[in-house]
């Protein structure tokens, strides 16, 4: 892994911004045009974390640290590349990965003129392999939704924010019930995660609420529709 610097100029820190930042939660994005390294001029996106200053220092430290070693072991096609760290503003070190041109899931449908069968199929197998690839490494993704599927140069999906995931079997890599179950858009969310029964408490993610995720997005994938 890498440490990238940043070159600030008036070419960077707007592109496609309000685009992508869609349901990150505690965290945000920023997508810069054009990114410095020693080597050259690369395009990349870059997570920074934000400072919630009701929470320790330390538990944002240990969220970030958590995100970072959960990414840095998925080597897959299906997975947007974590290319490295970089220290911008922030007390935590952002997160760089690969830039993906067309958008998240959500707006590359919204803006498709025209899709055709077999490529709505693909891009419903793709979201398919990546899931099943981390569930391979033990990854429960946690937050699955057309936020944080991005689409590539060539229209293949690629997953990304493991924010809220876990590694099953590590304690290192665990979160709290009261992360896990924090508030978030309950349409891509399993019952047993959100809490909705008002008797039991909400549950952590697992690979069946991952799937219960899935098909939502399948839901959005051919219809198109958000309630």
């Amino acid at each position: 892994m890498c440490v990238w610097i940043l070159r600030r100029s008036s070419s960077v820190y707007y592109r496609d911004q309000r685009r992508h930042n869609r349901g990150l939660s505690d965290q945000v994005t920023n997508l810069p045009k054009l990114i410095g390294r020693q080597s050259g001029i690369h395009q990349v996106a870059v997570k920074v974390f934000k400072v919630d200053l009701g929470r320790a220092i330390e538990k944002n430290k240990k969220a970030m640290r958590r995100e970072l070693l959960v990414w840095f072991r998925l080597k897959h096609r299906t997975i947007v590349p974590l290319l490295g760290t970089a220290l911008i503003e922030s007390p935590f070190l952002a997160l760089v990965s690969k830039w993906m041109p067309s958008g998240t899931l959500y707006v590359y449908l919204k803006e498709a003129t025209t899709l055709t069968a077999s490529a709505t199929v693909e891009l419903a197998k793709g979201v398919a392999d990546g899931l099943q690839y981390l569930h391979s490494e033990n990854v429960v993704h946690g937050d699955l939704h057309p936020a944080n599927v991005l689409i590539d140069c060539s229209g293949n999906p690629r997953l990304i924010d493991f924010g809220l995931a876990t590694v099953v079997g590590d304690a290192e890599l665990q979160l709290s019930i009261t992360t896990a179950s924090r508030s978030l858009d309950p349409r891509w969310r399993a019952p047993e995660v959100i809490g909705i029964d008002p008797d039991l408490d909400p549950e952590r993610p697992t690979f069946t609420s991952d799937i219960y995720s899935f098909g939502g997005i399948m839901f959005f994938v051919r219809s198109h529709y958000l309630s």
